[in-house]
């Protein structure tokens, strides 16, 4: 492959990852703009369209409680986000900036929740902030709605709710957090930052979680980076599920959690193989909790991924190799400490914490063990396949894996979790088209195949669950 062809790929993966982020970030040529000598706005428009079909929904495993629920089912998505952004440069050389979006979703049919034909308009992003030179430092200080995404989104991305009654909960446009201050300090290659964040949550899922920390990353331009962030939970309603879940919950179990959180993504470092990648993250969360009966118990959870990649761009279509290993702790049924890991706020993606197009519905990084291999193959700088396969297992036997799923009596009386380690081999392929930097159309088909575990808990039986699906991006 020649240095001419390598470019175009490169521009056109480029595109692509833009493309994919466009709803947190202004598009690179707006639809509208005016400008002054010291103020600045330009405006946009982000839509996202996209149909899903569905067959053997949850693996037929809601015809045990629900029997009248459809397996089959075929819906559409459709998201429109008018923006403003705007920025004044002061005499000082820093400048004012501010944005300001309207997210519309529309559900049309009935999702896998089995919400049908909802939707709703909402603030995206409302935020202010200052930014500028002092001293050999640039800062960036602002609040209001806005993305943040810590690290790579392991714990801390999804700002807003999807789904629900607010629609669009397969497409997960809706990104920004509800309230939110982050104030930055650069220096050369090292960024420090603080940030509260409240998150923007649908009533149906409301957890009143308000979330602060600090973070320092180190990051340099095709190498990568490396970054360590401490971050506590000082206010929160989220449930955790218990020893006998949906029996037992433990109220407000994530109030007061305190977590360490690492990653390093980075290529390079092997001279003689330049695009051979490394990653690594880990989160340890300590706290205490309080059980149904109000005993007081500790909770030491952990969680961590490992994985590498290869990009052969020499060889035909460039086809880039990736394998990433993970697991989050479960809750050990026999000890008194509470292991089970809370994946707060996660996301960014089939390439970093969503593990399946399917399996992302259902293993929610909690009670966990995933292994993931993806080859992205560049057929041109316009036409892009991505393969996936994910193997999930539950990291606990006969402990909560969703959130609390898999209730039954056995021998023992009423236990929850699976029997067996396995729970699902999902296969994932899909083509994108990349017209340009503004219109991308994707394909996809994925089908999840149940494990033993699933089997054993699901005397009516199990079918895998397949979805065909088409999105299309167009963003001006």
């Amino acid at each position: 492959m020649n240095a001419l062809h390598r470019e175009a790929i490169f521009r056109g993966c480029t595109c692509l990852l833009a493309v994919s982020a466009a709803s947190a970030q202004p598009t690179q040529s707006p639809a509208w703009e005016w400008k002054s000598e010291a103020l600045g706005i330009e405006g946009g428009l982000d839509t996202y369209t996209a149909y899903y079909s569905m067959r053997g929904t949850w693996w037929n495993l809601a015809a045990g409680s629900a029997p009248a629920f459809d397996t089959d089912r075929s819906f559409a998505e459709l998201w429109v986000q008018p923006k403003l952004n705007a920025r004044y440069k002061l005499d000082n050389g820093s400048e004012i900036y501010a944005s300001l979006s309207v997210g519309a979703t529309q559900t049309i049919g009935a999702d896998a929740f089995d919400y049908k034909n909802e939707g709703e308009v909402r603030f995206g992003s409302a935020a202010l902030g200052v930014r500028g030179k002092a001293d050999g430092w640039t800062y960036d200080v602002s609040f209001g709605r806005q993305p943040f995404t810590l690290g790579t989104g392991m714990l801390l991305t999804a700002g807003s709710s999807n789904g629900y009654t607010w629609g669009g909960g397969a497409s997960t446009q809706r990104k920004t957090w509800g309230r939110s201050l982050v104030a930055r300090a650069n220096s050369g290659e090292f960024t420090g930052t603080a940030f509260a964040l409240e998150p923007d949550e649908v009533p149906e899922a409301h957890t009143d979680t308000r979330v602060q920390g600090v973070a320092v990353e180190w990051a340099r331009p095709q190498v990568g980076k490396v970054g360590l962030s401490w971050f506590t939970a000082p206010r929160s309603q989220a449930i955790y599920p218990g020893d006998l879940a949906p029996l037992v919950f433990i109220e407000n179990g994530r109030e007061g959690l305190d977590t360490w959180h690492g990653w390093a993504d980075v290529t390079g470092l092997v001279p003689a193989v330049p695009t051979l990648g490394f990653r690594a993250e880990f989160a340890l969360q300590q706290n205490d909790i309080t059980r149904a009966d109000g005993r007081r118990d500790p909770m030491k959870a952990s969680a961590w991924l490992l994985g590498a990649s290869w990009w052969g761009q020499s060889l035909p279509f460039a086809p880039k190799f990736t394998y990433h290993v993970a697991r989050f702790s479960g809750d050990k049924p026999d000890t008194t400490t509470y292991e089970r890991f809370d994946p707060m706020f996660w996301g960014n993606g089939l390439d970093n914490w969503w593990f399946g197009a399917n399996g992302a519905y259902s293993w929610l990084n909690a009670n966990l063990r995933a292994q993931r291999f993806i080859v992205d193959a560049y057929l041109s700088a316009q036409d892009i396949l991505q393969f996936q396969f994910v193997r999930a297992k539950a990291d606990q036997l006969n402990s909560a894996v969703q959130f609390g799923q898999g209730v039954r009596f056995t021998g023992n009386g009423l236990v929850v979790g699976v029997p067996q380690a396995e729970l699902s081999d999902e296969f994932y392929l899909q083509y994108a088209h990349v017209f340009n930097s503004q219109l991308v159309a994707i394909a996809f088909v994925a089908r999840s195949n149940p494990g033993a575990g699933l089997k054993a808990i699901a005397p009516q039986g199990t079918t895998a669950w397949t979805t065909f699906g088409f999105g299309l991006t167009a963003n001006f």
